[in-house]
C-alpha cells in the first residue's frame, strides 16, 4: 500500500529549488529572438534540495530544516517520543558520504516547453538520521503529479475581473502538486535494531530490490513556492509535506493503484461564486484489511485541500494561521446512500492535520461499511452552508465524491523521451493500473487509448500560446506508434514507439510533443485536440520524440556552437559558470582535465564512442557521459538528442586527438 500503509513517518519542513523560467516561453525558441525577457527566475540552475545547500544565501531567509514531526508504528498509533521524531530529513549530494566529492544537488526538470505539468526529479538521495545512524537512499526520478493552480483562496474573488490569476498572490505561490516515488536504501546501511521502534518496523516490512536495497515510498506534497526575487524573503523557497511508508513488492512505485475522490473544483470564469468558496483538488485512498485488524480507509487530501494563504505567507482569512487549510467546517465521509452512517468520526481540516497527520486521514469502517464499500462511491461532506459542492446530501454541501462507477485509472509512468534515429531510445513502455472499486479490473478490453499531438491550444498544454506559435508541427502524429496491452489483472501496458521523423518546431526546438490517453471502453473518448473529456493528468502519459539529427563524426567548432547557442540563450546561469559558444571555452574544456580529477565518484571513468575511440578526459565529455539519473548529467534539460550528443562528444575527442586546430589568438 505504499507510503499509505503503516508504520509511517511525516516529515514537515522547507524545500529550496532554483529552475530557470526563460525556457518556459515558446516564442524564446525562435531563433531570431536573440534577447528574450528573462520571465520570474532567468538565473536559477534547476537544483532541487530539502537542505541550505547555498548556507550563506539562506541563513537569513525563511527556510525550514525538515524534520519528522509525527510517527506511526505498524498499528496505525502515533508517536511524538519514538527517537525518529524530531530528527532532520535532508537531501545529499555527495551519495555514500564519498570524500572530496563535489556536491551536485538533484535537478527538478521540465518535459517540454508546452508540459511543465510533469517537471521529474532526476538524482535525488534521501538522507535519515537516528542517532549516529545514517540512512541514505537514492530516489527513483519522478515526475510532478496532480498539479494545479488553485492551491490558495483568493484573497478578492473568483470572478475574472476580481482577481490576479484567481490567486490574488501571483507567480506559483498557489501552486501545488505532489512527488511519489520510491527510496533505495543498502541493506549493510540499515541495522536491523536502528535506536527507532518504528523505523525497525518499517525496515522489517520494505521489500527488497534485486540490488538487495531495502526499498521504501515517498509521497512529497509541494506548494507555497516564491519564485518571485524581488517579492519574497524566501525567494526559491517552498512548503514541504512528506510522508515514508514502507514499500511492498508488486505495487507501483509512482501513483497509488487504489480508488480516487473528485474534489468539487471551481471553473473560471466564475462570476457568480461568493469569494471564500474553496476550490478543491482530487485525493487517492486505500482500503487497509490487515488480519486481526479493523478494515481502515486511508484518504490522502494533502493534495486536495484549499490554504488560506501560501506557506509562509499570513492568509487573507483572519485568525487563520499562515498557509494553514482553509477552514472546511466539520468533514464526515460516508458510503453509497449514506445509510451505514458517518465512516468513523468527523473530522476538521487545520494546520495540525495537515502537517502532524500529513493531510492523511485514516478513519475505521464498520462490517456494514466494508460490504458497502465493495460497490459504492465514497464521498466526503461538509458541515458548512455557505459553500457549494458537488451535490448535495442531508442539505450539506459534498465537496468530494468518488466517480458513481468507482473506476480510477493511474499511469504509473507518464514521462518519455524518443529518438527514432536511435534505435536503443526509440520505444518505450508505460504501466497503467486500473481498478474499479479498489479491486484489479479483469477486462482485457476494458480500456481505450488515443494520441494527441500538441497543436495550437491543445487543452493539456501548460503555457499561454504566444503569438504565431503553434505547437507540434502538422503531421507529426505519423511518428508515433502507440499500442495498448492487457498484462495482468488491474494492469495494463502501453507501447510507445517513434516510426518517423516528426520534424522540429523550430531549430533551436527539435522535437514534437505528444499526449497520450486513455478512458474506459464506451465512455466519451477526449474531443479533439484534446478540447474536452481531458483525462486526469493522473493517468495521462506525456512524451516527446527528437527530430532525427544525422551523426557527424568530424564536426567542426561552428556545429557545436549551433548546438549549444540555445542553452546560452534560455539558461543565463549556466552560461555564466561555462560559455559553450566560446571557441577557446569550448576546445579547452574537451580536453581538459583527466577524468581521474573526479577521484571515485559514481559514474563510467571511461567512455567508448561508436568508432572506438575512448574518451577519458575533458569536463564537457565527463558531463556528458554520465547517467541520465546522475545530478551531474548535462545539460541540466536532458533534452540533448541522443546522436547530437554524440556529435558532440566525436568533437571532443577529435580535439584530444589534435584533428581540430585550436582556435586562433583572441583579439582585444
Amino acid at each position: 500500500m505504499s507510503y499509505l500503509d503503516f508504520p509511517r513517518l511525516v516529515v514537515s519542513g522547507s524545500f529550496y529549488t532554483d529552475p530557470s523560467t526563460m525556457d518556459n516561453d515558446p516564442s524564446h525558441y525562435d531563433p531570431a529572438n536573440t534577447n528574450p525577457s528573462p520571465w520570474q527566475d532567468p538565473g536559477g540552475s534547476h537544483n532541487f534540495s530539502f537542505q541550505d545547500l547555498l548556507a550563506g544565501e539562506l541563513s537569513n531567509r525563511d527556510f525550514t530544516p525538515p524534520t519528522v514531526v509525527c510517527a506511526f508504528n505498524q498499528s496505525g498509533q502515533a508517536s511524538l517520543t519514538d527517537p525518529i521524531v524530531n530528527q532532520p530529513v535532508n537531501s545529499t549530494d555527495t551519495p555514500g558520504g564519498l570524500s572530496g566529492a563535489t556536491p551536485s544537488p538533484a535537478k527538478l526538470i521540465d518535459l517540454d516547453v508546452y508540459q511543465q505539468g510533469v517537471s521529474t526529479i532526476y538524482g535525488f538521495f534521501l538522507q535519515l538520521a537516528v542517532g549516529s545512524n545514517k540512512l541514505v537512499g537514492a530516489m527513483d526520478p519522478t515526475c510532478l503529479n496532480s498539479v494545479r493552480f488553485d492551491r490558495v483562496l483568493p484573497t478578492r474573488g473568483w470572478a475574472a475581473w476580481d482577481s490576479y490569476g484567481a490567486g490574488s498572490f501571483g507567480g506559483d505561490t498557489f501552486a501545488s502538486g505532489v512527488f511519489q516515488s520510491v527510496v533505495r536504501i543498502p541493506a549493510a546501511q540499515w541495522p536491523a535494531s536502528s535506536g527507532s521502534p518504528i523505523l525497525d518496523q518499517m525496515r522489517a516490512l520494505a521489500a527488497t530490490d534485486g540490488n538487495g536495497n531495502l526499498v521504501i515510498s515517498v509521497r512529497m506534497t509541494l506548494d507555497g513556492y516564491q519564485n518571485v526575487g524581488w517579492h519574497h524573503e524566501d525567494f526559491r523557497i517552498g512548503r514541504l509535506n512528506l510522508v515514508i511508508g514502507p514499500f511492498f513488492a508488486n505495487e507501483p512505485a509512482k501513483c497509488i493503484a487504489g480508488r480516487w475522490l473528485n474534489g468539487y473544483s471551481v471553473q473560471q470564469p466564475a462570476n457568480t461564486l461568493p469569494w471564500n468558496q474553496p476550490s478543491l483538488y482530487g485525493a487517492p485512498f486505500r482500503i487497509r484489511q490487515a488480519p486481526q485488524q479493523v478494515a481502515t480507509v486511508s484518504i490522502d487530501l494533502s493534495n486536495a485541500v484549499m490554504m488560506a494563504g501560501p506557506g509562509g505567507i499570513s492568509p487573507g482569512v483572519a485568525q487563520q494561521p499562515a498557509g494553514a487549510p482553509l477552514d472546511l467546517g466539520d468533514l464526515s465521509v460516508y458510503i453509497g446512500n449514506g445509510s451505514t452512517g458517518v465512516v468513523g468520526q468527523p473530522f476538521q481540516l487545520n494546520d495540525i492535520f495537515y502537517s502532524v497527520n500529513g493531510g492523511i486521514v485514516d478513519l475505521a469502517l464498520t462490517p456494514a461499511q466494508l460490504a458497502a464499500a465493495q460497490n459504492a462511491p465514497f464521498f466526503i461532506v461538509s458541515s458548512r452552508t455557505d459553500i457549494v459542492g458537488l451535490s448535495t446530501f442531508n442539505g450539506l454541501p459534498v465537496l468530494w465524491s468518488e466517480n458513481p462507477g468507482g473506476v480510477w485509472i493511474a499511469a504509473n509512468d507518464r514521462v518519455f523521451q524518443l529518438a527514432g534515429d536511435t534505435p536503443a531510445q526509440g520505444s518505450a513502455t508505460a504501466n497503467i493500473y486500473v481498478t474499479q472499486w479498489g479491486a484489479p479490473v479483469t477486462n482485457s478490453n476494458f480500456l481505450q487509448a488515443g494520441l494527441y499531438p500538441c497543436f495550437k491550444n491543445n487543452g493539456a498544454a501548460t503555457v499561454p500560446w504566444s503569438a504565431g506559435y503553434a505547437g507540434d508541427t502538422p503531421g507529426c502524429e505519423k511518428a508515433m506508434l502507440m499500442t495498448l496491452k492487457y498484462l495482468s489483472p488491474g494492469q495494463f501496458l502501453m507501447q510507445i514507439k517513434a516510426v518517423a521523423d516528426p520534424g522540429s518546431r523550430t531549430s533551436e526546438l527539435d522535437s514534437q510533443l505528444y499526449f497520450l490517453c486513455v478512458w474506459p471502453t464506451g465512455s466519451a473518448p477526449p474531443g479533439s485536440n484534446l478540447s474536452s473529456n481531458i483525462p486526469p493528468q493522473e493517468s495521462m502519459i506525456s512524451a516527446v520524440i527528437w527530430a532525427s539529427f544525422p551523426v557527424n563524426a568530424s564536426p567542426q567548432f561552428a556545429d557545436i556552437a549551433q548546438i549549444f547557442a540555445v542553452y546560452n540563450k534560455l539558461f543565463p546561469a549556466m552560461k555564466a559558470k561555462m560559455d559553450l559558444t566560446n571557441h577557446q571555452t569550448l576546445f579547452t574544456f574537451c580536453a581538459n582535465p583527466g577524468w581521474g580529477f573526479y577521484g571515485n565518484l559514481p559514474g563510467p571513468s571511461s567512455y567508448t564512442l561508436p568508432n572506438g575511440g575512448v574518451l577519458q578526459a575533458g569536463a564537457i565529455p565527463y558531463y556528458l557521459t554520465r547517467d541520465v539519473a546522475d545530478p551531474r548529467f548535462m545539460p541540466i534539460m536532458r533534452n540533448l538528442s541522443p546522436n547530437k550528443l554524440i556529435t558532440i562528444l566525436y568533437f571532443a575527442y577529435n580535439v584530444q586527438q589534435g584533428l581540430v586546430p585550436p582556435p586562433g589568438p583572441t583579439s582585444f
